[in-house]
């Protein structure tokens, strides 16, 4: 008997190596691929905190780019005694505004420096419902940041919305980078404070625009993280106890198909010696000053020079 339809990998001609870094932006789901690949030793970044939606996410690679159509700046605020940004998450939160503003610049200047040297660009939408400011020209917000929700206007985006807008910046990210590519995924991350049908509204929006995107342009990819989560585990079990975030089991396995999809082999290899080296490393002992313990240490701070020494391209799983 059958009881759950598995998702066939399909093997992708987009082969990534963990020899070459990966940059990432977008919902949370970002950082937790992000997040596996660095506990494997990948090179994998995401300078720029929580972004949900499209627009937002657009906006701030806009930045980084150095191609902002508008003069807006960061669009900083104070509330609270706390400076803010309405282009960034409560990650970029500070007591000054020149603290907030050299985080923001540091965080921009990192994800330049990462599109540089990256194979790909792993973009992850969360939601197609935005909140834009009121009294700044429908200005979108990437976080309410908890201020009072009569400031705001909430609005679905179209399909044409998203498409249109990040057609452009791929266009724009491919002509300054042409070696890289560009993974779209749908965060399976459920927003249910939209309420059911809003939550399967949005992310059918996202996923018609990622289509069209992909259809478009050919350096473009589409993972299905969502459907993943949603229509090939479909278990609660599978969700963290807010029952809106996968678990670690569902990250897991979400990251496993990921290596299917776009590593080859040596790829894979590589990677399991990466994550076991990096655990070797993260070894707490009983007895530090036990024999064992210095022969372990010795050992694994040879074998950490050999790795390094042979893909100096990968993290130092000792820095």
């Amino acid at each position: 008997m059958r009881f759950r339809t598995e998702y066939i990998v399909k093997k992708s001609d987009l082969v990534l190596t963990p020899e070459n870094p990966v940059l990432t932006v977008g919902s949370c789901f970002a950082e937790n691929i992000a997040d596996k690949m660095r506990g494997s030793l990948w090179d994998a970044c995401n300078p720029l905190g929580t972004l949900f939606n499209p627009l937002s996410i657009a906006r701030v690679v806009s930045l980084a780019l150095g191609k902002d159509a508008d003069k807006s700046g960061k669009m900083m605020f104070k509330s609270d005694g706390m400076w803010h940004s309405w282009l960034f998450g409560t990650k970029f939160s500070s007591l000054s505004e020149e603290n907030l503003n050299k985080e923001i610049e540091n965080a921009l200047n990192r994800f330049r420096v990462y599109l540089a040297k990256s194979k790909a660009l792993i973009v992850t939408f969360g939601t197609a419902n935005c909140y834009f400011l009121k009294n700044s020209g429908n200005e979108v917000v990437a976080n309410c940041h908890k201020m009072p929700s009569d400031i705001f206007v909430r609005r679905r985006l179209s399909v044409e919305d998203i498409a249109g807008n990040w057609k452009v910046l791929c266009e724009t990210i491919h002509s300054e980078y042409p070696e890289l590519e560009i993974i779209f995924t749908v965060s399976p991350v459920r927003h249910l404070k939209d309420g059911f049908t809003e939550n399967a509204r949005s992310k059918a929006t996202l996923m018609l625009a990622v289509e069209e995107i992909c259809r478009d342009k050919d350096y473009c990819h589409y993972f299905p993280a969502y459907e993943l989560i949603t229509d090939d585990l479909r278990d609660y079990r599978f969700y963290a106890e807010d029952l809106v975030h996968p678990s670690e089991e569902g990250v897991q396995y979400i990251w496993e198909k990921f290596q299917e999809t776009y590593l080859d082999d040596n790829g894979k290899s590589l990677l399991k010696q990466g994550g076991e080296l990096n655990l070797r490393c993260r070894h707490r002992f009983l007895m530090p000053d036990a024999p064992s313990s210095i022969e372990f240490r010795h050992k694994t701070e040879i074998l950490v020079s050999e790795f390094i020494k042979q893909y100096p391209e990968m993290i130092n799983p000792v820095k």
